[in-house]
């Protein structure tokens, strides 16, 4: 299965590539090697994606961010994890958002991956199934979401991604 790469609209000489993987046996691997820099990605809980454009809107901050000096994070793959978050504890953040080593999904974001070579060494690390990236809604535990982000019943009957990309795109200005 293909991996969706997205063209950022805000910065055109910039993409975004996505990418998950079901049944995965290695999560604890995938996450040291970006934890030591063998890869630069963002490597997200599945469980609490609802669908990849809460990843592509918070993918488009991170590199907006990136751009004009403004990241509270190292890196633009570790501001992904902090802008899906609507707290602005940094380790909560990372917690709650990033794949942990018992997980057996994972979601991939990478930021100008132009070569392809960063999602290729990714794939050929992977002890998994790479599937397509709109099998997330499948994963999503909405209950937990819900707790997270404190949506309301309302939110979550009518549309939780909008909910979701409205708290990621006013989490500067407002606080859950």
């Amino acid at each position: 299965m293909a991996a969706k790469v997205i063209a950022n609209e805000l910065f055109p000489d910039s993409t975004i590539t996505l990418a998950l993987f079901r049944n995965v046996e290695n999560v604890k691997e995938i996450r040291q090697c970006v934890m030591n820099g063998t890869f630069e990605a963002a490597i997200l809980k599945t469980s609490m994606i609802v669908d990849p454009f809460q990843v592509i809107v918070a993918a488009n901050k991170a590199v907006h961010q990136n751009k004009v000096g403004k990241m509270m994070t190292k890196n633009v793959h570790s501001e992904i994890l902090f802008n899906l978050s609507p707290s602005k504890n940094i380790s909560d953040s990372f917690r709650k958002f990033g794949a942990g080593d018992t997980d057996q999904s994972v979601f991939i974001a990478v930021i100008d991956d132009k070569t392809g070579q960063t999602l290729q060494a990714i794939q050929n690390t992977v002890k998994g199934q790479q599937v397509d990236v709109d099998e997330v809604k499948q994963l999503s535990d909405l209950n937990n979401i819900k707790k997270i982000y404190k949506l309301t019943d309302a939110e979550l009957s009518w549309s939780p991604l909008d909910a979701l990309v409205t708290r990621i795109a006013a989490k500067d200005i407002m606080t859950i």
